[in-house]
């Protein structure tokens, strides 16, 4: 009698266990990657986080197959033409190939570039689509979202002035 409890309990404890690791890992945002990272153009141009020093940047991990992807992406577009591209760089990272990053910035009509990351998203710790982080001109993260977040938002603007 004692072991079968004995049991129970530590099957309890084990599936809370899991059950809590499941969650932490796909409600919280990662640490951003973004400053160890390389980037690359369609021209294939490398680029850095030190490209874009001195202003904010809103850094978005997406994948084209993603439908909160594309919730987003209009919100970050108007974001952008709300407060310039003089103060507000957006970088849009993919690990997909080009002709589909293509296909989906089109389907947009964006007119950023978009960057490829020479690592699987998935092995620099991006599991969810999109995470998206707001840098301020420092390069401190001053907001976070998964999976889709109006950055069109007036909390948003606040935070940027």
């Amino acid at each position: 009698m004692m072991i079968k409890s004995l049991l129970k309990f530590l099957t309890v404890v084990f599936l809370l266990g899991f059950a809590g690791r499941y969650v932490w890992n796909h409600n919280s945002v990662p640490k951003l990657p973004f400053f160890e990272e390389k980037l690359k153009d369609e021209a294939g141009k490398s680029h850095a986080a030190a490209d874009w020093k001195g202003k904010y940047i809103l850094v978005s991990y997406f994948q084209s197959w993603c439908g909160d992807c594309g919730r987003e992406l209009p919100s970050v577009i108007s974001l952008q033409q709300n407060i310039g591209k003089d103060k507000l760089e957006v970088v849009l990272i993919s690990d997909e190939p080009f002709e589909k990053i293509n296909k989906f910035k089109n389907h947009f009509k964006a007119d950023f570039v978009f960057y490829q990351s020479e690592k699987k998203l998935k092995n620099i710790g991006i599991n969810v689509f999109p995470t998206t982080y707001l840098l301020d001109p420092k390069g401190n993260i001053i907001a976070s979202k998964l999976e889709g977040f109006d950055w069109n938002s007036e909390e948003i603007k606040k935070l940027m002035n």
